[in-house]
């Protein structure tokens, strides 16, 4: 009897009824320990323009939604209950490397990593999270590589946290981001045939797969340094600069490949054209010179004219690159001058 006294007593059912109503207590709270855990984490992304061309520089803008507000978005199945704290998109490998160039909220902090080719957006603290309706937009250049073609994805992320790649990641419900590359039209595998202006054309020709781009115009590189032959190359030089450079899918061969400029005389000779030449890599250039290093685009190329693959002197056969043909082709209409450069099979660089 001693022992139930106390849980009869009024005090004792104070104290037990206590207990009981702390035990329900922790009950109903126990899931708002994880609430985040178990929360609704939805987000759409969408980009503008879905188009580009190879070759051809552009801005992209993509937005970033958190599902929610007074109407659902398209897409959103139901609304999120946390707000958003970080982005990241994966770039696609052929719009690398693009830059950031403006942000629609001065409390997020938009960047690009080089190293692994994400854009990384997060909120500058919680207070500044994305809540369920609100959206984030950056816009980003970036020159898509010249050959490349069709759709593009950008996959992007989500999570809760203000940090990539951290915590309560959220779902996407839209497709992800896609950007359609179309072809310029100097995007050439062995044996293709670029047209450039005043009727230029450059054929690629050689052992190797995969695609070159081919470029008319473009970076100011002349040999007028040359003491020899600079002005001689100042007054006479292809009517047009031709660049060719590695596409993506650009895979070596062990023959050296054949780079054919073809273009109207314009009353000129065949023989007072000279070809200058860069290349990353160096190479000999016409009267036995080293070549000039020049910096284009932030790259070092060696600069130089070329000699002819010829050697009329020892009878020898000089290493690419060289130029291994230079005539008037009278056969057309209007007449043509063909000049031919041999380049070495993991080397297409020319300009």
């Amino acid at each position: 009897m001693s022992v139930l006294r106390p849980l009869l007593s009024r005090r004792g059912r104070l104290v037990f009824v206590a207990t009981a109503l702390l035990l329900v207590g922790a009950l109903v709270a126990a899931p708002g320990v994880s609430g985040a855990k178990n929360a609704v984490k939805q987000f759409t992304a969408s980009i503008n323009p879905t188009g580009a061309t190879g070759g051809v520089a552009g801005s992209w803008t993509e937005t970033v939604t958190n599902c929610g507000g007074p109407t659902l978005p398209p897409r959103c199945t139901l609304s999120s209950t946390i707000g958003l704290g970080a982005i990241r998109v994966a770039v696609p490998i052929d719009f690398r490397p693009v830059t950031v160039i403006s942000v629609s909220s001065p409390n997020w902090t938009v960047t690009y990593d080089s190293a692994t080719g994400n854009i990384n957006a997060t909120a500058n603290g919680g207070s500044f999270k994305l809540q369920p309706g609100q959206s984030l937009s950056f816009t980003f250049s970036a020159t898509p590589e010249a050959c490349s073609v069709g759709a593009k994805t950008f996959t992007t992320a989500a999570w809760g946290s203000t940090v990539v790649s951290g915590t309560d990641p959220f779902a996407i419900q839209s497709e992800q981001p896609t950007v359609t590359v179309a072809a310029n039209g100097a995007c050439v595998t062995s044996g293709g045939t670029a047209t450039g202006p005043n009727g230029q054309t450059e054929t690629i020709t050689g052992d190797f797969d995969g695609h070159v781009s081919v470029t008319f115009g473009g970076d100011d590189v002349n040999c007028s340094f040359d003491e020899q032959f600079g002005t001689q190359w100042s007054q006479f030089n292809l009517p047009a600069q031709v660049g060719i450079v590695p596409a993506a899918d650009f895979v070596a061969g062990t023959d050296p490949k054949i780079s054919t400029s073809r273009f109207p005389t314009e009353g000129a000779d065949s023989s007072l054209y000279l070809i200058c030449f860069a290349s990353d890599t160096t190479f000999t250039t016409r009267g036995g010179t080293a070549p000039h290093v020049v910096n284009i685009g932030g790259t070092d190329f060696f600069v130089g004219i070329l000699p002819n693959c010829y050697d009329p002197i020892s009878g020898d056969t000089r290493p690419e690159p060289c130029v291994s043909e230079q005539f008037l082709d009278v056969t057309t209409s209007p007449d043509q001058i063909v000049i031919s450069v041999r380049m070495r099979p993991g080397d297409p660089y020319k300009r």
